[in-house]
C-alpha cells in the first residue's frame, strides 16, 4: 500500500506493532553488546582473558568521578544492585546509541500523515531529535546532575549524618536525570509532529502557554528530588525557551488553515481519480 492510500486503524496499528518490535530488538542487542564489550579490546584481540573488565566498569567509575559529591560512599545494599546497574547504564547508553534508528523508525511511520515535501525532511528530523536530545543530557551532565547532588550534599552536612548512600539510588538518579532532561528537551520535536498531523494548533499553542507554563512548574517540582526551587527553574525555564521558539518556527512553516484546506482537498480528489483509472483500466477487455 502507498503513503497516499487510505489506511485502516488496524493498519496503522500493526505497522506500529512491526516498529515497535524491530525497535525493542535493536535495544535489546546493543545494551547486551555494551554489556559484554571489554574495556581493552586489544587484550580481548590478543586472546588475553585473564584481565578481562568489562567496559561499563570504566563507565560507572567516570560517572562517579565526576558527579558524586567528595566525601560520599556508596554501599549494595542487596546482591543484585551491581547487576541492576550494569544493565541501567548499558540501557542507557544503548537509547544514545540507536536514537537516531528510533528517531527514524517515528518518522517512517508518521510520514503517511505528512505533505510530499515534509516526507522528504526525514535526515533533517533524526538530526534534530539527536541534537536537542543530546544538549538535554549534556545540560543534566554538566549542570542539572551536579547542582541537585550540591544541594542534597548540604542538608547531609547540615543534618550531621554519615554520607553512605544506596549505589542504586545514585544510579538511578543520574541515568534518570540524563534521560529525562535529553527527552524533555525533545519535546518541541513532538509539538511539531502532532501539529503536522493536526492534532495540535499554533493558535492553540499561543492562547494557553501561560497554562502550560504553570503545569511545566508543578510537573518538574514533582519530578526534581530537590526540595528547593533551583533544580525545578533549571529544568523548566530552558524548556519554555525552547517552547517558545517552537511556536516561532511553527508559525513562520505551518500553512494557514484555509491553504491547508485547499491541500488537503487537492490530494483527496487526486486519490480519487487514480483509484479511477486504476477501475478504469481493470475493467478494459483482454484483446
Amino acid at each position: 500500500m502507498s503513503h497516499d492510500q487510505e489506511q485502516s486503524i488496524w493498519d496503522h496499528l500493526e505497522e506500529l506493532a512491526t516498529r515497535l518490535r524491530r525497535v525493542l530488538t535493536v535495544l535489546a542487542i546493543v545494551t547486551f553488546a555494551i554489556m559484554s564489550a571489554p574495556s581493552d579490546l586489544a587484550q580481548i584481540l590478543k586472546l588475553n582473558l585473564s584481565g578481562y573488565r568489562p567496559l561499563i566498569s570504566s563507565i560507572l567509575e567516570i560517572i562517579q568521578e565526576s558527579l558524586l559529591p567528595g566525601g560520599v560512599d556508596l554501599i549494595a545494599f542487596n546482591w543484585l544492585d551491581p547487576f541492576y546497574i550494569y544493565f541501567l547504564v548499558a540501557f542507557i547508553i544503548a537509547f544514545l546509541v540507536t536514537l537516531p534508528y528510533l528517531s527514524w523508525e517515528l518518522y517512517r511511520f508518521i510520514t503517511p500523515a505528512l505533505y510530499e515535501h515534509e516526507r522528504k525532511g526525514i535526515f533533517t528530523f533524526v538530526f534534530v531529535v539527536v541534537l536537542l536530545f543530546g544538549v538535554g543530557a549534556a545540560y543534566a551532565w554538566f549542570l542539572l546532575l551536579p547542582t541537585t547532588f550540591s544541594v542534597l550534599y548540604n542538608f547531609v552536612n547540615q543534618s550531621r549524618v554519615l554520607p553512605f548512600f544506596s549505589v542504586k539510588d545514585f544510579y538511578n538518579m543520574v541515568s534518570f536525570g540524563l534521560m529525562g532532561s535529553g527527552i524533555f528537551y525533545t519535546f518541541p520535536v513532538i509539538i511539531w509532529l502532532l501539529v503536522k498531523v493536526d492534532l495540535l494548533e499554533v493558535e492553540g499553542l499561543k492562547r494557553n502557554r501561560k497554562g502550560i507554563f504553570v503545569g511545566l512548574l508543578v510537573f518538574t517540582a514533582v519530578l526534581t528530588p530537590d526540595p528547593t526551587p533551583l533544580t525545578m527553574l533549571l529544568m523548566s525555564v530552558p524548556f519554555y525557551i525552547l517552547y517558545e521558539i517552537t511556536i516561532q518556527v511553527l508559525q513562520r512553516t505551518t500553512p494557514d488553515p484555509e491553504r491547508k484546506a485547499v491541500e488537503a482537498g487537492l490530494r483527496a480528489s487526486e486519490r480519487f481519480l487514480t483509484r479511477e483509472k486504476e477501475s478504469e483500466e481493470a475493467d478494459i477487455p483482454l484483446p
